[in-house]
């Protein structure tokens, strides 16, 4: 048995020059058309869409606002942060980094009111206060780190590399103390402490655990919820000052080694002090519950399943259906409906029947975020003859902005069908007559009431009715009749009230305004249900339709959101916050008819933290001044682009007896219309440098790309050294009209290789087409469904001193895992090259020893358990076989330590290839001719196991066993490594 040795592959030729453009259409940004200016402050650059001016105008003010609260916290600042407002996307998000410079991107849509951050007031204000604490946070630079900034420039960020509970935690906890709401006052989060508590599930997570984001409840929002829980305790147990002090101290320090400063601030390590949190929180909530129970609690049936959340239940008119939002745990959202077979029946008796929309939650290009999950479903509405629903979903509407769209579904063609198109429309309802939809219209940082009749041609056309000022959210209308809606509306003091609108009239009136926090009001048979945090607990409430008598119809020590009565029974099925989630719960008849009139009442869970905000009139006065001693002007993205850092890395030689030194930066201006790459390494075994440049514009309809490159390495043995040069110019059009998942490149490209005894030069067009649908998320192992192709046709024109021919690549993947286990997944890959002139077999490409990018849809040639390399040819096909299954679920850390291990998997593997080249016998040191009539073949097992590095990188360990039939000695069994770092 041996273990493999590195060597430089052809293949890397073909993957660095498809990863560097391919990579443009996953940043895509904005849309080029559009015109942009920039709003200069005297510590913000704020860069808006010109047609949004009172949005730029809003966040600038609320920046300086926030930057004014801020500095008493934190004493390291930047002298400019650069935000961008992009209204690309319906999903609520945004991020902060200071690579390459301090930026914060923030999408301006308001949150919908089932989210975890649904609970808001000022949301511009929070929003930008939680992202510019990021940008705090990430600014030290103290003892040994200044100076390495100084060398090495921004990328020296010692803060950037703390866990995720620590950076997200802050911020919440800023967001909170700065204003009147922010999650730490929030709802749904005292509504989540209470359910883990009351099912003693809260000491389940530990500080470790808080850092990561696991499938199980309460998935991605771990470092939220236990970071700002954790930031809490400790500034109550310190005061304030402990912010700046433990960001300062750390930001003088080497990465990972994080517990001094906290034994030095706090007196007590980070471990001790989250453990503190936990009592305390267990406390309080123990303390609630108690409070509550005073009057029983409803009783409720939660119907077992394998979904991570239900929510969102809607019952047909006729009382046969009721449809249901699920999430299962590979993070796809879907429709489904459950239908009663006989009469009299109970929904909880009833089977499943149909599965209407599944969207993949995690299907969307790889792009920075700095937030929990939010759904891309959000409401069901019943068309009154039971026969058909309608629901919003968000999708992409092209290949850049993410929008939401209305869909119906008839039930007797079991087809859904697009009403709308870029609407921009979500939480629809529908007449009593069937005729027309009410809905929520959204824009950057506002919302509207909408209404759409319905008319025979597709999208049809939309009536704004009513549109409160910015920053103010309209949700869940429904109506009452044809004229009537009922509609909540949160202010921006976070007040929420229902409202009742008349069409005829175009009026609207608040109604019930003393029950706080009111939404999703839906018309039963009974009345109006709505859900109230009247007594500091979301619950359920029954109104008439003239909103003049109301009575609580739950008791709930948790939370209860949307709801729907079976008009049949009267059973109430509701989403319900439990401690696995969220879940649609029953209501029997007797039981939410027996609810008392007045509930136990409590207040927030750690409310009395953080009095009412306070106006800070000097904070006001300073961000006002800054505004109107701002400078509009023309977005000019040239100033940004000067390179801001350089990166070292070292690694082992081509060569097997030097050291590879490596230089890297990059940059592009805020709205990414201009990138680059530049990358220098020096190999000290070959004595030979290499260099590689890329640039990327995005100023026109196609993007295009420039590549130029130029490597020095081997091919199969040290004396074979290979000098390339090449570059290349392509653009990307745009091919969202024929798929979301496709992507096509076009361009022009000129090689030229250097070996010991030749030098070919080579030039002319080419096209390489791929298609990608599948996705790997949540608790999958692998991709389960969905698969991939490639075609790409290369053209070397004949002209004096060029090698002529052409060459075509092809190849995809599948991935299968119907009747098997669960996760348990196959894949089968084919890749091939096909070059019709006879030319050396140099100018073709050769085989990877093992998987370095993990179900990448880019030509891969694998063939394990032979050396990199060892397999080259103008002709090559390779054959990938996998089975792959889980093994364990580990989600294990130790403390603060920074290595997390998530999971184990493992795969039996085959492979094979053919080629029309040579094949590299390292034993007798000889190039042995090989053709397609000669396969060479291997199979072997792989032990997988994820794990994340340093807080914040996803790193696969993956430690493989191979038998290479055709090796020069005969079958030999390798044993080999590899490092995958994935989605970083």
């Amino acid at each position: 048995m041996q273990k493999y040795s590195a060597v430089y592959s052809l293949a890397s030729l073909f993957l660095t020059i498809l990863l560097s453009v391919s990579q443009a259409k996953a940043q895509l940004e904005v849309p080029p058309q559009l015109k942009w200016k920039t709003l200069k402050t005297a510590h913000f650059e704020v860069i808006f869409n010109a047609e949004q001016q009172d949005l730029g105008y809003l966040y600038a003010e609320k920046l300086e606002k926030a930057y004014s609260e801020l500095r008493s916290y934190f004493h390291s600042r930047p002298d400019k942060t650069i935000v961008i407002i992009n209204d690309k996307t319906d999903v609520t998000n945004g991020y902060a980094t200071r690579i390459p410079y301090p930026h914060i991107m923030a999408y301006p849509v308001l949150p919908g009111p089932e989210e975890s951050l649904s609970d808001t007031g000022d949301w511009a204000f929070e929003l930008l206060a939680h992202e510019y604490t990021h940008i705090l946070t990430f600014e030290p630079a103290n003892g040994i780190m200044k100076p390495l900034r100084a060398v090495f420039g921004t990328i020296i960020a010692p803060n950037i590399l703390m866990p995720q509970w620590w950076k997200e935690g802050v911020a919440v906890e800023m967001e909170t103390r700065l204003s009147d709401h922010g999650r730490l006052r929030s709802h749904y989060q005292d509504a989540t402490v209470r359910a883990m508590v009351d099912a003693k599930t809260l000491r389940d997570f530990d500080i470790a655990e808080a850092n990561e984001n696991i499938y199980t409840w309460p998935q991605g929002a771990r470092p939220y919820l236990f970071g700002s829980l954790m930031w809490s305790q400790m500034i109550a147990d310190k005061g304030t000052k402990v912010v700046g002090e433990l960001h300062e101290r750390q930001g003088g320090r080497v990465p990972y080694f994080i517990e001094t400063p906290a034994r030095d601030y706090l007196g007590a390590s980070y471990s001790s002090e989250y453990d503190s949190m936990m009592k305390e929180t267990e406390l309080r909530a123990l303390e609630q519950l108690k409070t509550l129970r005073e009057i029983s609690p409803t009783a409720t049936i939660t119907p077992q399943n394998n979904f991570q959340s239900v929510s969102a239940p809607a019952i047909s008119p006729d009382g046969k259906h009721l449809a249901l939002i699920t999430e299962d745990d590979g993070n796809s959202r879907a429709v489904k409906i459950l239908t009663k077979e006989k009469d009299g029946q109970s929904f909880l008796d009833s089977r499943m029947t149909d599965t209407i929309e599944r969207f993949n939650e995690s299907f969307i290009p790889a792009t920075q975020k700095d937030g929990p999950p939010t759904g891309s479903i959000q409401r069901i509405s019943w068309f009154p003859d039971s026969k058909r629903l309608i629901y919003d979903k968000i999708d992409y509407t092209n290949r850049i902005q993410r929008y939401s769209d209305l869909f119906v579904y008839e039930l007797g063609e079991r087809k859904a069908k697009a009403l709308t198109k870029g609407l921009r429309g979500r939480e629809p309802a529908v007449s009593p007559s069937g005729n027309q939809v009410v809905f929520v219209k959204l824009d950057g940082n506002r919302t509207h009431l909408g209404l759409i009749h319905l008319a025979t041609e597709n999208n049809p056309p939309a009536e704004l009715l009513f549109s409160p000022p910015m920053q103010q959210r309209v949700s869940y209308p429904t109506f009452l009749d044809e004229d009537t809606i009922v509609f909540s509306l949160r202010t921006e003091d976070g007040r929420e009230n229902l409202h009742r609108y008349s069409i005829s009239s175009k009026t609207s009136e608040a109604v019930l305004t003393d029950y706080p926090n009111a939404r999703f009001a839906r018309k039963t048979t009974e009345g109006v249900i709505f859900a109230s945090a009247k007594n500091g607990v979301p619950n359920l409430y029954l109104s008439d339709v003239e909103f003049k008598n109301v009575r609580p119809i739950s008791h709930t020590l948790t939370a209860l959101f949307t709801a729907d009565m079976d008009p049949l029974n009267k059973e109430i099925f509701a989403t319900e916050m439990t401690s696995q989630g969220l879940r649609v719960s029953a209501i029997k008849p007797d039981e939410w008819q027996k609810t008392p009139n007045t509930l136990p009442q409590v207040s927030s869970l750690m409310g009395d933290r953080y009095a009412k905000a306070e106006r800070n009139p000097q904070a006001e006065e300073e961000a006002r001044n800054a505004v109107k001693a701002s400078e509009l002007d023309d977005y000019s993205p040239y100033g940004y682009l000067l390179p801001r850092y350089w990166m070292p890395f070292i690694s082992g030689s081509s060569s097997e007896t030097g050291l590879v030194i490596e230089a890297q930066t990059s940059g592009f201006d805020p709205l990414k219309k201009h990138m680059y790459e530049i990358a220098a390494s020096w190999d000290t075994g070959i004595n030979k440098g290499s260099i590689l440049g890329s640039y990327i514009n995005q100023t026109t309809p196609w993007p295009f790309a420039v590549l130029s490159y130029k490597r020095s390495y081997y091919l199969g043995t040290v004396s074979n050294e290979i000098e390339d040069f090449g570059a290349q110019l392509s653009v990307l059009p745009d091919t969202h009209w024929a798929s979301i998942y496709s992507n096509l490149q076009v361009g022009w490209q000129y090689l030229e290789r250097t070996t010991l005894t030749t030098e070919v030069k080579r030039t002319g067009p080419y096209a390489y087409l791929s298609y990608a649908n599948y996705s790997q998320s949540g608790a999958q192992i692998s991709p389960e469904s969905g698969g991939g192709a490639y075609l790409g046709a290369y053209n070397y024109i004949a002209q004096e001193g060029y090698l002529n021919h052409s060459q075509f690549l092809a190849g995809g993947e599948i991935y299968l895992s119907r009747f098997l286990p669960k996760h348990h997944a196959i894949m089968l890959r084919l890749n091939g090259v096909y070059t019709p002139e006879k030319v050396s077999p140099i100018y073709g490409v050769s085989t990877e020893s093992m998987v370095f990018i993990p179900n990448s849809p880019l030509p891969q040639y694998i063939l394990r358990g032979y050396k990199r390399g060892q397999l080259f040819g103008r002709n090559l096909v390779t054959v990938n076989a996998e089975y792959r299954l889980p093994l364990k679920d580990l989600y294990r850390g130790s403390g603060t330590d920074a290595l997390f291990l998530r999971r184990l998997s493992a795969a039996v593997v085959g492979d094979a290839a053919a080629a029309e080249g040579r094949f590299v016998n390292d034993v007798d040191l000889v190039y042995e001719v090989t053709s397609m009539n000669k396969p060479y073949y291997s199979a072997g097992v792989e032990a997988k196991l994820e794990t994340t590095l340093g807080y914040v990188i996803p790193v696969n360990v993956v430690l493989g066993y191979y038998v290479a039939f055709q090796a020069p000695k005969g079958p030999e069994g390798v044993l080999a490594t590899a490092l995958q770092i994935t989605g970083f």
